[in-house]
């Protein structure tokens, strides 16, 4: 069965929308066996003696033929489905059919970054140079991709979990109680989370994120130098 998301204020509907029958579940299941292959071109290792994250792979390096630290202008020419929105500071939205991909991108900001490296001048120069230079730098460069978020129609957990494990092999970790939370699949340059919520005591699924983890190591980096801890709290409850 494949549920429709909850309207504003309201429930999870089983049957108000046109994605109720066996025909479109399977439809969003063939579809999502593409987006879990899709980063197959990319994958860092060939699979040898066996699946899954334990076998030491890099995993995927980026996902479909979208690289990890890719600029907004190469990743448009390799995003999956048809482009609906683009910030070139932030994020490209495409829609392939009932699926969303949302390609998300660190851009740090000079603003930012300048009246950072100001305080730093203020304390140790660099070596060799003003400091600030390098961050001035830094400063100039495009917004690279780092994660990737596939959402789609509420389908069982399991359904999902076995695509994903058809292709990684089984997760490395799992944090899921009273039928929500989160599975992962943790390979040395990618991450792959799949999300789980609880709906009427069943496990359901709707979200799968990929995240590039040495860019993700700069935003955090990054978030922790520009911003307060109130700040990096309030950034943390407006991620997807």
């Amino acid at each position: 069965m494949v549920l429709c998301p909850p309207p504003a204020g309201g429930k999870t509907q089983k049957s108000d929308c046109n994605m109720t029958d066996n025909s479109a579940m399977k439809k969003i299941l063939f579809t999502l066996t593409a987006c879990v292959l899709a980063s197959s071109p990319l994958f860092a290792q060939e699979e040898k003696g066996g699946k899954g994250a334990e076998g030491g792979k890099s995993g995927p390096a980026g996902y479909g033929s979208a690289q990890w630290g890719a600029t907004v202008s190469s990743a448009r020419e390799n995003v999956a489905g048809k482009i609906t929105f683009v910030d070139e500071k932030r994020i490209i939205i495409t829609r392939e059919g009932d699926i969303e991909y949302r390609y998300g991108f660190f851009f740090r900001d000079p603003s930012l970054v300048e009246n950072q490296a100001s305080r730093e001048d203020n304390k140790t120069p660099a070596k060799g140079g003003k400091a600030g230079e390098g961050a001035g730098a830094d400063a100039r460069e495009e917004a690279k991709l780092y994660y990737v978020l596939v959402r789609f129609p509420y389908l069982h957990m399991e359904d999902v979990k076995k695509k994903i494990v058809d292709k990684y092999g089984e997760p490395t970790g799992e944090n899921i109680k009273n039928n929500q939370g989160a599975m992962i699949w943790d390979f040395a340059n990618t991450s792959i989370i799949m999300w789980v919520d609880d709906y009427e005591r069943n496990p359901f699924c709707r979200k799968i994120t990929y995240i590039g983890k040495e860019l993700a190591k700069e935003v955090n980096d990054y978030q922790k130098r520009v911003f307060t801890g109130r700040e990096l709290e309030i950034i943390r409850n407006l991620n997807p």
